[in-house]
């Protein structure tokens, strides 16, 4: 049942999410009259620490709570959900920090964050070659790491998953309500994106999809081997 989520695996997953964090995207054009690249640059309302904290949180506890819950515990279906909710969350990592470095898709904010070096003798013009003069080069680079969303696919990476989890647990309004906010918070989360003018919003919208196909993949996954091990203990 486990032999794919041997620790050497697991280990190698890591590396390549950390890897894959450190790509400088490719280098792209754009042409001086593209206004939808020169929005103020703006400090996310949701930050990363938070992100990771409350969507790598959430459903670690959801799960927990439910295996503490329930009358008839079982240590093995707590394991699984567990190291598949971290495997399908560094594999969504590792899918959206390879689409930043081979899209090299610029932010709304790319040119106060960047500062090009640039001089646009036409409006219509195409700039290939440029500098960023913002000595702050990690928001440089950061503003040509506009596609996919990252916050978006870990929110709905996260919520989905929970809400999959926990679907069948209770039947009420109230457990429906609870399923719902747990959602709200991942719209929101996705929508600062756009008000805040970090990513287009094709760019949240893929980040979704990748973040929510990966949950019901997972959770699928969950399914299966919950479902062997069942019949193997029989």
């Amino acid at each position: 049942m486990y032999e794919l989520l041997d620790q050497n695996q697991r280990a190698h997953i890591g590396v390549l999410v950390m890897v894959t964090s450190t790509l400088e995207p490719i280098s792209k054009g754009f042409f001086c009259d593209d206004e939808t690249i020169k929005y103020p640059y703006k400090t996310s309302t949701v930050g990363k620490t938070f992100l990771c904290l409350f969507y790598l949180l959430l459903p670690n506890v959801s799960i927990s709570l439910k295996y503490y819950w329930t009358m008839h515990k079982n240590i093995k279906n707590l394991y699984v959900n567990i190291i598949y909710f971290w495997l399908g969350s560094g594999l969504a990592q590792i899918t959206v920090n390879l689409g930043k470095y081979y899209s090299g898709r610029l932010r709304p904010h790319f040119f106060h964050a960047c500062k090009p070096s640039i001089e646009c003798t036409s409006q219509n013009q195409y700039i290939t070659e440029y500098t960023c003069t913002n000595p702050e080069v990690s928001i440089s680079n950061d503003s040509r790491a506009s596609f996919p969303s990252g916050h978006a696919c870990l929110a709905f990476y996260s919520t989905v998953y929970t809400i999959l989890y926990l679907h069948n647990y209770k039947k009420n309004v109230a457990w429906v309500i609870i399923q719902f906010s747990i959602f709200t918070s991942a719209w929101y989360t996705a929508l600062t994106r756009v008000t805040d003018n970090m990513h287009h919003s094709t760019d949240v919208i893929a980040g979704l999809i990748i973040g929510t196909s990966f949950a019901i993949l997972m959770m699928y996954e969950v399914k299966i081997r919950i479902s062997l091990e069942n019949i193997n203990a029989v």
